[in-house]
Order: structure tokens, then C-alpha cells, then sequence
């Protein structure tokens, strides 16, 4: 367990090793939480998916979408 100081403007440093363990980088959103006991609870948000919707549906072997097949790459 380690400790975590307190800092102005609310600010709290997740410990190095914590972050990488996690893949926490600059810019991640976290949820915060407080349980009924008084706990506090940093659980963080994956604002990015790991797969498109296109690409998750493409793993069932029983769906067919017609539009899938002429799913391009993604606009920049």
C-alpha cells in the first residue's frame, strides 16, 4: 500500500507503479466513487473502445450485417 499526498486545486498522484499496472496515461478520465463505508474509489473510464462496433460483430460467425461488408476505414 502507498501513500498518496494531497495536493491544492484537489490534485492526487496516482503512484507510478499503479499507472502502468492500469495503463493510466495523461488526459484519462477516472470515476470517482465513495462507498457507504467512506472508501474512495478511483475506477478508470476507457473512452476508447478497443474494437469499432463493425469489428466486434465481425467475431459472431451467425450475424450478418450487408452493410459490413462495405465498411471502410475510419475518417480522419
Amino acid at each position: 500500500m502507498n501513500d498518496v499526498l494531497y495536493m491544492d486545486k484537489g490534485r492526487v498522484t496516482i503512484p507510478k507503479d499503479y499507472r502502468d499496472r492500469r495503463g493510466l496515461a495523461d488526459g484519462d478520465t477516472l470515476l470517482f466513487l465513495e462507498t457507504k463505508s467512506g472508501a474512495l474509489i478511483l475506477k478508470p473510464i476507457n473512452a476508447k473502445p478497443e474494437m469499432t462496433l463493425v469489428q466486434h460483430l465481425k467475431r459472431f460467425k451467425v450475424v450478418e450485417i450487408p452493410e459490413m461488408k462495405f465498411h471502410g476505414a475510419p475518417r480522419t
